[in-house]
C-alpha cells in the first residue's frame, strides 16, 4: 500500500480534525463577468449583505472532506486548472457525471465518472485525452466526489 493510500484511508476511517468557520463579508453588489450588464450601481448596494462561512457554503463535513491539489490539464473544460485545490467529500456516493478522486492501478486521478455502453469509464474534460475504460483486471478505488474547488489568483 502506498503512503497516499494510507493517508486517504485514515481520513475515511477517522475523519479530519476540527476547524473554525471562515467568515468573509459578502457584499450585496453583483459584478459583471461577461457581456451582460447588472445595471447602474446603486449607492445602497455598497453594504455588507451578510457574512458567509465557506465551510457552510460548500457544505463541508469536517469528518468527510479533504483537499487535493490539481496537476495537469485533463480537466480544463470542467474549469479545473493546475494548482486548483479540489474539495473532496468522502461521504458521498458518486453518481453519473460526478468528478471523483480515484486511484486506478496505482495512479491518482481526478476524472468524471460515466457508464458508456455498460462500461464504467473515467472521462477527462479535455478532448486531447481519451476516455479510460475500466476493465475487470483494473484496480479502481474511488476516494470521494469533488464538490468544488478553490483557486488562488495571486500568491503574495
Amino acid at each position: 500500500m502506498q503512503h497516499h493510500d494510507v493517508f486517504f484511508q485514515e481520513i475515511i476511517l477517522h475523519g479530519i480534525t476540527e476547524f473554525e468557520p471562515v467568515l468573509l463579508p459578502k457584499f450585496a453588489t453583483n459584478v459583471e463577468c461577461g457581456n451582460s450588464t447588472t445595471g447602474f450601481a446603486s449607492p445602497a448596494d455598497d453594504y455588507i449583505e451578510t457574512t458567509l462561512d465557506l465551510n457552510e457554503y460548500h457544505n463541508i463535513k469536517k469528518h468527510a472532506c479533504f483537499l487535493v491539489e490539481a496537476v495537469g490539464d485533463s480537466m480544463i473544460d470542467a474549469g479545473i486548472t493546475e494548482d486548483d485545490l479540489l474539495i473532496v467529500d468522502t461521504s458521498l456516493d458518486y453518481r453519473e457525471n460526478d468528478i471523483v478522486i480515484c486511484c486506478l492501478n496505482g495512479s491518482y486521478k481526478a476524472k468524471m465518472i460515466q457508464r458508456r455502453k455498460g462500461i464504467l469509464c473515467l472521462i477527462s474534460r479535455n478532448p486531447l485525452f481519451d476516455p479510460i475504460e475500466i476493465q475487470e483486471h483494473d484496480d479502481l478505488r474511488v476516494f470521494g466526489v469533488v464538490k468544488g474547488f478553490s483557486r488562488n489568483f495571486r500568491r503574495d
